[in-house]
């Protein structure tokens, strides 16, 4: 079905993007034959990829080939819960490394989030795709040449969803999905979207109170620290070294905690400091 947005969505700087639920009209244009007439409300919109109205986010990670981009994950992690979508760390190609399979899937199950793996041989069980897909509108996310393709075309059967290689060169994902596509799927819709290779958290709109919504080990020491408004950085008094989050991901969280607290200085924004 081939719809057009009236033009008064452009003058109010407006675009529908995959996932809006819209209205439509005929358009009287055989090329085109409906017109889109309103947009509802989105629960939720990702710039990078640009879908709406997200319930699930699959975040596909390679155990190796390419070399996971533990830094994209966490991003999308920190974004997924910013906008209350539930996002599940998959795991592809075990097979090529269960050593670093299991080191990730120890991370991120210890982190709090739900880690599901698959291999050139293996798929999920058909009752634990349902539970993951059923009636929901799921988007698929990740680096290039991780398997997200493959994914979809293993899940929905679907031959036109083109799949690519690793550069052998570049030893990186060679982007193969170039738009974003959404299929019917369990009474939901899945959305393939194209691979990138970087997501930066002072260009999407995360602030400093947002980023501790990636990091659960950290919500859980809330109020053991000597500061109510301790940042996890290395202040007198951080109750940090009772969670159980990896030296990994605490790292990724500082990085990220500096480049905001360093883009809030160049707004002038003010810095306080509370004592229990």
């Amino acid at each position: 079905m081939l719809a057009k947005p009236r033009g008064i969505f452009r003058k109010s700087k407006i675009t529908p993007t995959v996932g809006d639920y819209c209205e439509i009209e005929p358009s009287g244009d055989p090329d085109i034959p409906y017109k889109i007439v309103s947009i509802k409300e989105r629960k939720n919109a990702l710039i990078r990829p640009s879908v709406a109205n997200i319930d699930v986010l699959i975040i596909a990670v390679s155990a190796c080939e390419p070399q996971p981009d533990l830094k994209l994950l966490d991003k999308l992690l920190i974004l997924s819960a910013k906008l209350d979508i539930r996002p599940i760390v998959w795991l592809t190609k075990t097979d090529l490394s269960k050593e670093k399979a299991d080191a990730l899937k120890v991370e991120y199950e210890n982190a709090g989030f739900q880690v599901v793996e698959t291999s050139v041989e293996t798929m999920l069980p058909q009752e634990q795709i349902r539970e993951i897909f059923l009636g929901h509108t799921v988007g698929v996310a990740g680096q290039s040449g991780v398997g997200k393709s493959t994914l979809c075309h293993r899940l929905t059967g679907m031959d036109h969803i083109e799949v690519g290689d690793i550069s052998e060169r570049l030893r990186r994902g060679k982007h193969t999905t170039r738009h974003v596509e959404l299929f019917p799927f369990e009474g939901g819709f899945l959305i393939d979207t194209p691979g990138f290779s970087s997501l930066e958290v002072d260009r999407i709109g995360i602030e400093e109170e947002d980023l501790i919504g990636g990091y659960p080990e950290l919500l859980a020491i809330s109020g053991k620290c000597r500061f109510l408004d301790c940042r996890h950085n290395g202040e007198l008094g951080c109750a940090v070294e009772e969670s159980v989050i990896s030296e990994g991901r605490l790292a990724r969280y500082r990085e990220f905690l500096d480049i905001i607290i360093e883009n809030s200085k160049k707004y002038g924004k003010k810095e306080g400091r509370s004592v229990k």
